[in-house]
């Protein structure tokens, strides 16, 4: 009986001292909270398994702390499973782990209280005797199964210290030894040999895992704790020291003076209540101590909570006017004050600064009693006058902020010297997370002016893109308007031109006839340069349509050849092109490739001197039909190639060559072959000369006809 008393003393001692110390260290830490459930749970298990083989105490408490054992003794395996999710490394939970743990726990808890694990507690002959539950192998794998876990999360961590691999090896080394002599000394031992005697030195075991796992602490530095085991080890021989002066001459008054015996069970009673009061005694006396302060000290405080809680505040905040409702509410709360005001240089009350400046002028100090301010008794006046007793200067090392005044104490007291020692240091703190503030709330300020800014000029930049917008609709309505008006006239020019190069009018002598047919050329032209424009127009309505018909390129391109071969010669150039005598019919706007085609040979003419050629090529390839136009003229310089096909844009050496051009043939050559599904070729060196053309594939464009043909 003694050894089982004296087995759960030293093991609840050790256990509930050395979990308690490491969960106050840190109570947030999952490593923290599972190794003070754990440590929690051994005393539990340590204490149910003593008054499960005390017969003492009757069936009833034999038979609840028989099952409470079975309860906390999975407890102490689980918790040591979750305690390895967090030591040495943090390592993450998978969800069929985590299911797992789950379910086999809660089926293991349930049958661990009840009568299928624990079995039943009798007495037999004069002894307590032990049933076994039926499902009690049920209870042994789901016992095993957190202990396998265990090790192979220890085994199985990547370490990166030697520290953290030998913390990991001793644990592992306590937790295995451990649990696998407590289950045979308390589970099979007794399963097999129907004999339970052994279950009574089975919480020596866990002084095993204390062992090794102090040694770990003071050794290889786990938790980081040995200035807490030092502690604890004094606070235990203390508590000791204490329940044995309390408890000797308590069981001698009984036995000498009082003439009773004492029992077993008393002297065990009489060792918690000790212990109990031992525990209470701190937080009794803090009790008192707080009534008294309270009634008798109600102005005292500690400076260093006020400090404390400031810095918390400053800290965690970087709004100005939170900074300054927080901090004034816990230096009224301390100080009790009538008031408390901040006047901040940016707030801009120069009459009230100026004042509060004035007590400043021959001191360093940050904190001035206007009582003291006996040699300059207008100022003494003037700041009674505002019921300002204190003033506090906030400064940084870039300069004045402003200022705290402070009112007269409720209690009529002056301020005391640690009052303005506590202000002044408070002072500095304020100061700096105050400017830090007004600089984060100017960074605000210019982000909001900066923004309301962009959006002004937002609204102004939607305001001009819509009068551009209606400029431009007007401008289309009036190119569209002035095509129409003008294409009718010149349908009428081309065709009375016409009708007398044909001889309706009479014979045509051949200066006559020269001149009349450069005439039907630049109406040509026009009605070309119309079509363009409508073309613009349309296509910034969105109302540009391709018609696909069949077209023979070969006769497109001899008929504009036929027509321009005069102005050619006239320029003293020569316009060569070989028909080809066999070609492919293919699917294009006849209207618009007529345009491109005249577009490409009319710039040759245009933009290559005289004496220069302009070959025409019409050639097939396997995949694609190809139109070239190759001249010897003036050519595009390279830094401008890459707005050649852009709207209105004309190269330099193109204005100096031909000054009434408009850059929209090119604009318009490219949109309709790209419109179509084809590719425009250029190529260029100036001086040197130009390709022009386009290229569209045979797969898309040949006419039924000619794909039957193929």
């Amino acid at each position: 009986m003694n050894l089982d008393l004296a087995i759960l003393v030293i093991t609840c001692a050790v256990n509930l001292t050395l979990g308690s110390f490491i969960l106050a260290r840190n109570a947030r830490s999952g490593t923290s909270r599972a190794f003070a459930v754990m440590s929690y749970s051994i005393c539990l298990w340590t204490i149910s398994n003593f008054f499960t083989n005390e017969a003492s105490f009757g069936l009833s408490v034999n038979n609840f702390a028989n099952r409470v054992a079975y309860i906390t003794g999975y407890l102490i395996v689980l918790s040591g499973l979750v305690f390895t999710y967090f030591f040495p490394v943090r390592r993450s939970l998978r969800t069929a782990e985590k299911y797992f743990i789950a379910i086999s726990s809660i089926v293991a808890l349930t049958l661990a209280a009840t009568t299928y694990v624990a079995g039943q507690v009798s007495v037999e002959h004069g002894k307590l005797a032990f049933s076994i539950g039926p499902v009690l192998w049920l209870y042994v794998i789901l016992f095993i199964l957190p202990i396998i876990l265990l090790t192979k999360n220890l085994l199985t961590n990547r370490y990166t210290s030697k520290i953290a691999k030998m913390q990991a090896r001793l644990v592992m080394l306590a937790f295995s030894i451990t649990a696998t002599l407590g289950l045979v000394i308390n589970v099979l031992v007794p399963a097999l040999g129907a004999n339970w005697q052994s279950t009574r030195v089975g919480p020596l075991i866990t002084m095993l895992l204390v062992a090794i796992i102090t040694y770990s602490i003071i050794r290889h530095r786990l938790f980081d704790l040995r200035f807490f085991v030092i502690r604890a080890t004094g606070y235990t021989f203390s508590v000791g020291l204490i329940t044995v002066f309390y408890l000797a001459p308590t069981v001698w008054l009984v036995t000498r003076i009082m003439h009773t015996h004492v029992t077993q069970r008393q002297f065990i009673e009489l060792v918690a209540i000790s212990l109990a009061l031992i525990i209470a005694y701190r937080y009794v006396r803090r009790l008192f101590d707080r009534l008294t302060s309270k009634i008798f000290f109600r102005n005292l405080y500690n400076p260093q909570d006020v400090l404390d809680q400031l810095s918390d505040l400053l800290v965690r905040s970087v709004d100005v006017a939170h900074l300054r409702a927080g901090s004034k509410k816990v230096l009224l709360q301390v100080l009790k004050t009538r008031s408390l005001d901040y006047w901040l240089e940016a707030d801009g009350d120069k009459k009230m600064l100026n004042l509060l400046r004035r007590p400043f002028e021959h001191t360093t100090d940050n904190v001035v009693v206007t009582d003291e301010l006996q040699s300059d008794q207008a100022l003494l006046q003037a700041l009674r006058e505002e019921d300002i007793a204190v003033v506090v200067r906030l400064r940084t090392t870039h300069g004045e902020l402003g200022y705290v005044t402070l009112g007269f104490k409720e209690s009529g007291q002056p301020y005391s010297v640690q009052d303005k020692q506590l202000l002044s240091i408070a002072a500095d703190e304020i100061a700096i997370s105050m400017q830090n503030a007004l600089h984060f709330e100017e960074i605000q300020n210019f982000n909001k002016t900066l923004q309301q800014r962009v959006q002004k000029a937002t609204r102004e930049l939607s305001q001009t893109n819509d009068k551009l917008k209606a400029l431009d609709e007007t401008k289309d309505e009036f190119i569209t308007m002035a095509s129409h008006q003008l294409r009718t006239p010149l349908t009428s020019v081309k065709g009375y031109l016409s009708m007398v190069l044909e001889g309706d009018a009479g014979a045509l002598n051949a200066n006559q006839k020269k001149l009349l047919s450069q005439s039907f050329i630049s109406a040509q032209r026009m009605v070309y340069l119309i079509a363009d424009l409508l073309n613009l127009s349309r296509l910034n309505t969105g109302k540009f349509v391709i018609e696909l018909s069949p077209v023979n390129l070969a006769d497109t391109v001899q008929a504009e050849i036929d027509q321009l071969r005069e102005t050619a010669q006239s320029r003293g150039l020569s316009l060569n092109y070989k028909k080809p005598s066999n070609f492919p019919t293919v699917m294009l706007d006849e209207t618009k490739i007529h345009q491109v085609i005249m577009n490409f040979i009319d710039n040759a003419i245009y933009y290559t001197p005289t004496g220069g050629t302009i070959d025409v090529e019409l050639k097939e390839t396997e995949t694609a039909v190809e139109y070239l136009v190759k001249d010897t003229g003036i050519g595009v310089p390279k830094t401008e190639q890459h707005k050649l096909f852009t709207k209105f844009y004309r190269a330099n050496n193109a204005k100096r060559a031909r000054p009434d051009g408009t850059g929209l043939g090119l604009f318009m050559a490219k949109k309709v072959i790209v419109a179509q599904g084809g590719a425009i070729i250029f190529q260029s060196e100036e001086g040197k000369g130009s390709t022009f053309g386009f290229r569209f594939s045979k797969a898309h464009h040949l006419a039924p006809a000619a794909k039957s043909q193929a």
